[in-house]
């Protein structure tokens, strides 16, 4: 082989130098997924920037030839490499990992062969001679018909990778538009130049200057792989994860417009695929007023939504939050969505447990307070009436024995009384009931031992089991006392019990038209103020206010007022919707 310094060769031997430093740079960080790809690219405009110098370095025909031939490599094999690169990034790396992607390879690898055999057939050039009448000498040839399906087929491939990469800019609105744009520059800056040169439109005759921007185009390419890890957090993982979450996933611009949704969210709004590049959030949700107000709600950051579907309603929790870029600006807002079904029966189920271990402490307290105190002075009564009647008629005095008679009967009849209550107390079927159960059985003992009505006026849909189970029982217990108060004292004939919802309170009001009482000296007075103690007592346990009202003649009023929490808050402010 014969060579002659030519001036010229330089920009291709830089040129073929940069893209030789960014493949063994690009092997020595192998471990960032899509650099395989690039390095056999480096390897290919390498192998065709050094090639084309060598061949213009040539001095006589069989020289030129043979590093002519030598570039084919490059011209057949990089279209391959560049496609791969491109699909690891848009998502259909799946060609890569099954190996389909080498059937890419079978129409290049046939045109070398042709190439390098072409002096048998010459389907590829022809009539090929030295032409002397330029700056330096090339090779004058004619094109045989397998050249025009290398160049076709090398820019289909050259082609699909360029729209998969405008789709990514263009029309799919996802977070990564700046890494695909450094790819779809790097690769335009390949591509052009070779087209032009092939469709004779170069502004340089008989001369490839493709090589001459495969520098700045490796730059470029390297450049968006490592500075934005192009290949470490691409679509690739969405189409791996998001697509196939449980949670349903939806990103918005700050026109409220949906930019990207999976098949979960979809699925949720019961939306099919988007056949307009972009749609509003009222237009995607606008089946679900909560979530659509959520979106477009920019302080709100988490919420709640049901679905009626069939017998049983969805439940799900919203969370939104802020998307910015690397300057930290606003540019849209991510929406993920959890099926929390389930979590909320669980809770529900917990919550009846609760309140069913609350009814037995509060009952166990209560029977042992009873037969440790209440329980035994009244045995102690019985047993020393019967033991002073016994003396009296062993003294032959009778003047006592009838009443000693009746306070021998009462008490033993009252000391049956609590050791019954305290054996229904510890009875578990007892435990089964519910709130409107237990203030039911309140209000019917109170009825039928008073003889008094009494008008209940409830929310619609009210059960009591929106509350903590300590705030049941203690509720259940003020009323009660209420009730025992005015069936003791108040002589009334009218009763009523109403419940109210406001805001983030529920309310309980026990009024009667009885004979009242002057409430200031009740505080004073320990005889008639301990049934109003009490119910002090229990309000102050559950972080509740009692305001008694009350005027001489006109009866009484008991209002109970409690504060509730958020989760409580929102199943009774569904309760009050209803």
């Amino acid at each position: 082989m014969k060579f002659q310094y030519i001036p010229y060769i330089w920009p291709l031997i830089v040129s073929a130098f940069v893209s030789f430093s960014l493949g063994i740079y690009a092997f020595l960080h192998r471990n960032v997924k899509g650099t395989v790809s690039f390095i056999l690219s480096m390897a290919a405009v390498t192998i065709w920037s050094s090639g084309n110098a060598l061949e213009m370095a040539g001095v006589d025909f069989s020289t030129k030839l043979f590093w002519a031939n030598m570039q084919y490599f490059a011209y057949c094999y990089s279209p391959v490499t560049l496609l791969a690169m491109c699909m690891q990034f848009t998502g259909y790396d799946g060609w890569i990992r099954s190996r389909k992607v080498l059937w890419l390879a079978v129409v290049p690898t046939i045109i070398v062969l042709l190439v390098w055999t072409e002096g048998f057939h010459g389907l590829m050039r022809y009539n090929l001679h030295m032409d002397y009448s330029g700056s330096f000498p090339v090779i004058e040839k004619e094109y045989g018909p397998a050249f025009y399906i290398h160049a076709l087929y090398s820019h289909l491939l050259n082609l699909t990778a360029w729209v998969l990469l405008i789709r990514a800019v263009f029309f799919k609105n996802t977070v990564y538009r700046k890494q695909a744009a450094a790819l779809l520059i790097g690769i335009s800056l390949i591509v052009i130049p070779n087209i032009l040169y092939i469709s004779g439109l170069s502004p340089v005759k008989k001369f490839d200057i493709t090589p001459l921007f495969f520098a700045p185009a490796g730059i470029i390419i390297a450049w968006g792989i490592y500075r934005y890890r192009l290949f470490d957090v691409v679509p690739i993982a969405r189409a791996a994860v998001i697509e196939s979450m449980d949670a349903g996933v939806m990103v918005l611009d700050l026109q409220e417009r949906v930019l990207d949704i999976n098949p979960a969210f979809r699925e949720i709004v019961n939306c099919s695929v988007l056949k307009t590049p972009v749609k509003t959030v009222e237009e995607i949700c606008g089946s679900i007023p909560e979530l659509a107000n959520a979106c477009t709600d920019r302080s709100i950051t988490h919420s709640e939504f049901t679905i009626k579907t069939g017998e049983m309603p969805k439940v799900y929790e919203v969370f939104l939050s802020p998307i910015t870029d690397h300057m930290g600006e606003l540019i849209g807002r991510l929406v993920i969505t959890y099926d929390t079904t389930e979590k909320k029966r669980e809770q529900q189920r917990y919550l009846e447990q609760q309140w069913k271990l609350a009814i037995t402490e509060e009952r166990e307290r209560l029977a042992r307070d009873l037969h440790d105190n209440l329980g035994q002075v009244l045995g102690f009564i019985n047993l020393q009436a019967q033991g002073i009647r016994q003396e009296l008629i062993n003294a032959k005095v009778s003047i006592a024995s009838d009443k000693l008679d009746k306070l021998i009967d009462v008490s033993h009849t009252a000391h049956n009384d609590i050791r019954e209550y305290i054996c229904n107390v510890r009875n578990t079927a007892a435990m089964e009931k519910d709130f409107l159960t237990g203030l039911a059985k309140n209000i019917d003992s109170f009825e039928e031992q008073s003889g008094l009505k009494v008008k209940l006026d409830i929310p619609c849909g009210f059960t009591g089991e929106e509350l903590e189970p300590n705030i049941r029982i203690n509720i259940l217990s003020i009323i009660k006392e209420a009730l025992n108060n005015i069936r003791k004292h108040a002589e009334a004939k009218n009763v009523k019990i109403l419940f109210s919802i406001a805001q983030d309170e529920i309310g309980v009001l026990i009024e009667d038209d009885g004979k009242g009482f002057d409430a200031n000296p009740v505080k004073d007075n320990a005889k008639t103020g301990f049934g109003l103690g009490i119910m002090k007592e229990r309000a102050s346990e559950i972080g509740a206010d009692v305001d008694i009202k009350s005027v001489e003649g006109k009866g009484s009023c008991i209002a109970v007022t409690v504060t509730i929490s958020g989760e409580e808050k929102r199943n009774a402010n569904k309760t009050n919707a209803g």
